[in-house]
């Protein structure tokens, strides 16, 4: 009788052990590209430390709203731990300008994706960033404007106005992968009737993946374009670069070609385009790392920094608030030829101030 009710609790033991491992193989089965699965109820640790009501912000659908009604005021300590290295490297609030977090996203068990809307006038800087669980910067891309409808110049006639106007979308199409959409419109808008007629639009599109460490590739580009382009009619050249300069602010701040593709489009812009460039190359580039591009322009200094140089030298010798950001930018160099390299660039440039 012992022996039998051995053998019959092995039984029981081997049906239980087997259940087990049939459930366990169905569950790995199950695709976790659904995007409601992937939220759950994971805790966004970082997040709530900093006293971050979130639970409303938690995407789960694929879309991320941009922009959104569902946001979340960030105050100046918010601000300072989540957007350094974001917006600047050293992050600093300004007068002019609010940041929302938007929404919030788990990438996977170690990484969590953060969208943020920087309003300033009628105008939103959209930023995406990942993190680990601990709330550390992994990586980070600015994802373009939205901007509400505003006046263009050389309206068609007296009842009718061109006005434009800038949306930005992001949605994912899996758990770990997003599509960015960007679209510019013009419009012909009838005073008398009140009708919207669009005479322009272009898209420009791209799919990112976001890697299990949490650093984010471009793993395609597209573009789209319809109808006349009326802004500007005789500045095609001048519009062509200005949607390279946008596209390159686009990309993830971990990529290491970048810089190079800046120095590229650099040679190739001409004095009604300059302004344009220097402008966002400092603003998107420059402002959230300036130390890749410091080290960028110090190793290619031989023979082709001088491009990526320029913005630089425009900013400290006209801008004092620029200046200050510049000089402790080179302060933070942990490289002394760096450092004196700089310094005689900066002491160069404020002689032609």
């Amino acid at each position: 009788m012992k022996h039998i009710l051995l053998i019959i609790t092995a039984i029981l033991i081997l049906c239980i052990s087997c259940r087990g491992k049939g459930a366990s193989s169905a569950s790995s089965d199950i695709r976790q590209d659904s995007i409601a699965a992937i939220d759950g109820d994971r805790s966004f640790e970082f997040l709530r430390k900093l006293g971050i009501e979130y639970e409303s912000l938690i995407a789960k659908d694929d879309s991320l709203p941009a922009p959104s009604d569902r946001d979340f005021l960030l105050t100046t300590p918010e601000q300072c731990s989540l957007l350094r290295g974001v917006i600047t490297s050293d992050f600093t609030l300004s007068d002019t300008a609010s940041a929302y977090l938007v929404s919030v996203r788990q990438i996977n068990d170690n990484v969590i994706l953060c969208q943020y809307k920087y309003l300033f006038s009628d105008a939103e800087d959209v930023y995406i960033a990942t993190y680990d669980t601990d709330g550390h910067l992994i990586d980070a891309m600015f994802a373009g404007n939205d901007w509400d409808k505003s006046d263009l110049l050389d309206n068609p006639s007296d009842s009718t106005e061109l006005i434009c106007a800038e949306h930005t979308l992001i949605y994912f199409i899996a758990d770990h992968e997003f599509t960015y959409n960007y679209e510019y419109k013009e419009i012909e808008h009838n005073i008398n009737t009140d009708e919207d007629t669009t005479s322009y639009s272009q898209m420009a599109s791209m799919t990112c993946n976001i890697n299990p460490n949490g650093k984010i590739d471009i793993t395609m580009e597209d573009g789209s374009e319809d109808g006349a382009f009326r802004l500007c009619s005789d500045c095609k050249k001048e519009w062509k670069l200005m949607n390279d300069m946008l596209s390159l602010t686009r990309y993830p701040y971990s990529d290491n070609k970048v810089l190079d593709r800046w120095n590229d489009l650099g040679n190739r812009v001409d004095a009604a385009s300059y302004e344009s460039f220097v402008y966002h190359f400092f603003k998107y580039v420059f402002l959230p790392q300036p130390k890749k591009v410091l080290k960028w322009v110090y190793d290619n200094r031989d023979y082709k920094s001088m491009t990526l140089t320029r913005p630089l030298g425009f900013y400290y010798t006209y801008t004092p608030q620029s200046r200050k950001i510049i000089d402790e930018a080179i302060a933070r160099l942990d490289n002394p030829a760096m450092q004196t390299y700089y310094t005689e660039m900066t002491e160069l440039w404020i002689s032609n101030d």
